[in-house]
């Protein structure tokens, strides 16, 4: 039988943990949104799931940055061996 390893995921915007098993969020004890990693732990633990010691943080550590403007000829220039692109 092989084990089963859920990876533990903070979910940034939402300010709780998840749990994911082969792709999918997990729901356990009714629960899909955690207030702590050690909760999810032991109901993971009482599900019978081990979980990776590894936890994903959805918060972004960077700010977003915006593209450089671009200038209507460049934008209106045609492809190579092309149409012109669309306005």
């Amino acid at each position: 039988m092989a084990s089963r390893m859920a990876r533990i995921v903070h979910m940034g915007k939402l300010g709780g943990f998840a749990a994911l098993l082969d792709g999918r969020m997990l729901e356990l004890e009714g629960r899909i949104l955690w207030p702590s990693a050690t909760a999810l732990n032991e109901a993971l633990r009482r599900a019978g799931i081990a979980s990776s010691d590894l936890i994903l943080d959805t918060r972004s550590t960077t700010s977003i940055k915006t593209a450089a403007p671009v200038s209507a000829p460049a934008a209106a220039a045609p492809r190579p061996g092309g149409l012109p692109l669309a306005a």
